[in-house]
């Protein structure tokens, strides 16, 4: 049983075979090492940042680094408001009912977006069925503006204002984002929210 298991992982990367009988650690342990390690250093150069913009706001900030299945939460400043959303690290987005999705799903090609969102199942019963021709005018919409809104889509009260942050060659790295409860996130909020995130995603591209 133990061996039937050794070459299992041997099979998926995570050991290799040394010599008849001894294992060691394969490429797949490195490369999750690898990711790790990177997240680890990149959320120290972020944290400071999102404390400051979630304490400016007052709502609650986190960024997100695009997963397999969906953006993935890899740093978190969650508010001290006595009734706030909050969100912990490793959690998984959909992309098509979030803003930070969104941001990811428009720099993709109509080819690219329609296998990706062909592949996942929906996040819960409450997101209806996907209109693709609806979400691809949305998202030239999100390309053209250079952020994305999610009011309500992914949760009924739960807002979100998200813009992405860019390397040098200009592709989207992070996303960086405020959500809240629906009812504080008006449009004179969105747009200061808007404001800040920028100022914040320039500070952090210039530092990862």
């Amino acid at each position: 049983t133990a061996h039937r298991f050794l070459i299992t992982l041997e099979r998926v990367g995570a050991v290799r075979s040394t010599k008849r009988g001894y294992f060691a650690l394969g490429s797949k342990i490195e490369e999750l090492a690898w990711i790790a390690e990177e997240t680890d250093s990149l959320q120290q150069v972020l944290q400071p940042m999102i404390d400051a913009l979630s304490a400016g706001l007052n709502e609650s900030v986190m960024v997100c680094r695009l997963a397999r299945h969906g953006p993935i939460c890899v740093a978190v400043a969650n508010s001290s408001r006595a009734i706030s959303v909050n969100i912990s690290i490793g959690t998984l987005l959909p992309l098509h009912a979030t803003a930070q999705g969104k941001l990811w799903l428009a720099e993709m090609t109509l080819a690219e977006r329609k296998a990706k969102l062909g592949a996942l199942p929906l996040p819960g019963s409450h997101v209806p069925l996907l209109d693709h021709a609806a979400l691809d005018a949305k998202l030239e919409e999100v390309k053209a503006q250079g952020y994305a809104l999610n009011l309500g889509e992914n949760e009924p009260d739960i807002a979100a204002v998200s813009v992405p942050v860019k390397n040098d060659a200009g592709k989207t790295v992070l996303t960086l984002s405020v959500f809240g409860m629906l009812s504080r996130f008006d449009e004179a909020f969105q747009q200061k929210a808007l404001d800040r995130l920028c100022e914040t995603a320039d500070r952090i591209s210039q530092n990862i």
